[in-house]
């Protein structure tokens, strides 16, 4: 005859899942990386954002010498430079007026003709701040130059 032996466990099963304080710590660790990260992101896409200016200037520098090669002077009008406008005196630094993170103008220097000479700023558009170079700006002899609370320190801005 067969004996059935049955054996109780002293263990009660127990329901598996997280506890408060691991969830807290989770949290804790998320709030961490994401304090660190998210600044470092900002930081990264700012210099993205000025990169764009300068090789909008750059491009815009370079079609006010070629003009100036033609006519033997310089022009505020995107239109003769065979740019984008977004007015008569300012094109984007990237594809479109919409899209871009900066509009670059056009003038003639201070004091000055734009026969003779040109200043380019770029100013930030929209909510696209840079509190570290904030505008920038270069003339017809190269100059650059920028406004915001780092400017000064070389190699930050340019």
């Amino acid at each position: 005859m067969m004996k059935t032996v049955i054996t109780h466990s002293r263990h009660t099963s127990r329901a598996s899942g997280f506890t408060l304080i691991e969830l807290m710590i989770t949290v804790m660790i998320i709030g961490v990386l994401a304090a660190i990260a998210i600044p470092q992101y900002q930081q990264f896409v700012t210099k993205t954002r000025r990169a764009e200016a300068k090789s909008g200037l750059a491009r815009v520098q370079g079609a006010l010498e070629r003009y100036f090669t033609i006519n033997n002077g310089y022009t505020t009008n995107p239109r003769q430079l065979k740019l984008t406008p977004c007015s008569d005196t300012t094109t984007p630094s990237g594809d479109t007026c919409e899209s871009s993170n900066y509009i670059i103008t056009i003038a003639a220097p201070a004091g000055g003709s734009i026969k003779t000479g040109f200043v380019l700023t770029a100013t930030p558009a929209g909510d696209r701040s840079d509190p570290t170079c904030g505008v920038l700006s270069v003339n017809n002899l190269n100059e650059k130059k920028a406004s915001g609370t780092d400017s000064d320190t070389p190699g930050t801005c340019w």
